[in-house]
């Protein structure tokens, strides 16, 4: 188990905050059939098997020569290439070499978005923001729970049958339980279950995900009940820092909580048709 980081000063928190952020997608090639994680000369690189859910997920190039650095991306295209699927290839402040922008786009990969991760010193959030008083929240505790949070999953997130069973899937056998990693969580409003959150607890801090209200119970507050249900439950296990990469809607929500802005994560994207 790694140590808590206990403060946003640590010089442990950079390297923390992006092994949560790849811990997401990193259990899942470890729990599916055929899946695959491996490091190779720096490149961490993840395959599922399952559309959309592959690429690398850290970069440590030590060397600092052009053409040696040109052929592990090169090499690292042709592991996908032979499986037949796009990936993703974040690049984040502690990345190396630091121009790898420029060198993934020289083999075809396209930026599609900037991203900026969120940090919060539990305590220091606020704990007062309201919810409806006829809100609870229980925690996914076995496959039946499992089930009802892959519904809200789809219709929370608006996307499809597809990628809710993946997650499905992925938690199912990653498993439940007090000792586990992933803790996920259901909302009910006037006893029907409306919103859900999710908890990963990595490298020493908290991560929030998949943070979701259905269409029909939004702007009530639930979101963020979630949020500091999730937060609430870290903090007991003794977490202190908290981090999260929100939607561009929900940024307002978790500032009123206490996040603050942290690192900005370029994404490429790249499909072997390409």
């Amino acid at each position: 188990m790694s140590a808590m980081i206990q403060h946003l000063s640590d010089p442990a928190l950079p390297e923390a905050v992006e092994a949560n952020f790849a811990e997401e997608m990193a259990c899942m090639a470890r729990s599916f059939p055929g899946g695959e994680l491996r490091e190779n000369a720096g490149i961490l690189r993840f395959f599922t098997g399952a559309s959309g859910f592959n690429g690398v997920l850290r970069t440590r190039i030590e060397s600092s020569n052009s053409a040696y650095i040109h052929t592990l991306i090169a090499e690292t295209l042709d592991y996908f290439r032979a499986r037949k699927v796009g990936i993703g290839w974040p690049v984040t402040p502690l990345t190396q070499p630091s121009d790898l922008g420029r060198y993934l786009e020289a083999h075809g990969l396209t930026l599609k978005g900037t991203d900026t991760s969120m940090i919060l010193d539990m305590q220091q959030m606020s704990n007062d923001l309201p919810a409806p008083a006829s809100f609870t929240i229980k925690e996914v505790e076995d496959g039946e729970a499992l089930q009802l949070w892959r519904t809200i999953t789809i219709q929370g997130f608006e996307t499809s049958q597809e990628i809710g069973q993946f997650y499905h899937d992925a938690y199912a056998r990653l498993g439940f339980g007090k000792d586990m990693p992933w803790h996920h969580y259901i909302g009910w409003l006037h006893g029907e279950p409306v919103a859900i959150s999710s908890l990963l607890l990595h490298a020493g801090i908290a991560g929030i995900y998949g943070v979701a209200t259905i269409p029909k119970a939004r702007k009530l507050g639930l979101g963020t009940a979630m949020t500091l249900h999730a937060l609430h439950k870290a903090q007991k296990l003794r977490y202190r820092i908290a981090v999260l990469a929100p939607s561009k809607m929900a940024v307002n929500l978790y500032r009123r909580i206490g996040f603050s802005d942290y690192t900005k994560t370029q994404f490429y994207r790249w499909s072997p048709d390409q």
